[in-house]
């Protein structure tokens, strides 16, 4: 799957056949119709860009899942934090990275370990190219660079409620 930005700085997934998400798919199935999102690297600083975007989400109907070990047995918005993915005790729609590349080389571990494909977003300064090759080689969705609350206010049109 290729990732490209068009001139109005969009991002969009290009099919190649392999079966994987359309962007479009994404944006209709995931982004506009509020899914399971686990937030790795969420913490319980609110002032934090992680905690923002979490705020927005979850007003708009977005079930979220916090994903830090630092933080387990301990509460953001109401939600209890989870040591890793695989502790979640649902599916997950998306796992939005928060993390910077350096530490993310647990992840496809953890991500190889679950019985089902989540999109993979890696929020803007979670990019990592190395990790995203080997994901969309495992057949994983890989959304990178993009806000997905930018993306949910772009296309989904006005929020509920203001955060």
């Amino acid at each position: 799957m290729k990732v490209s930005i068009n001139a109005v700085g969009i991002c969009h997934l290009h099919k190649k056949g392999d079966g994987r998400v359309e962007w479009e798919k994404i944006i209709q199935n995931y982004v506009c119709s509020p899914c399971r999102v686990g937030v790795l690297g969420a913490t319980v600083e609110t002032g934090r860009p992680v905690s923002g975007v979490m705020s927005y989400l979850m007003l708009q109907g977005f079930k979220l899942y916090p994903i830090n070990p630092k933080y387990v047995g301990l509460k953001i918005f109401g939600l209890d934090f989870y040591a890793t993915i695989r502790d979640v005790p649902d599916v997950l729609d998306i796992i939005s990275v928060f993390i910077s590349p350096q530490n993310q080389a647990f992840l496809l571990g953890d991500l190889e370990n679950l019985t089902y494909k989540p999109i993979v977003w890696m929020q803007p300064g979670a990019e990592n190219p190395e990790l995203e090759g080997r994901l969309k080689a495992l057949g994983y969705s890989v959304v990178s660079g993009q806000c997905l609350m930018a993306i949910h206010k772009l296309h989904c049109g006005k929020s509920r409620r203001r955060p």
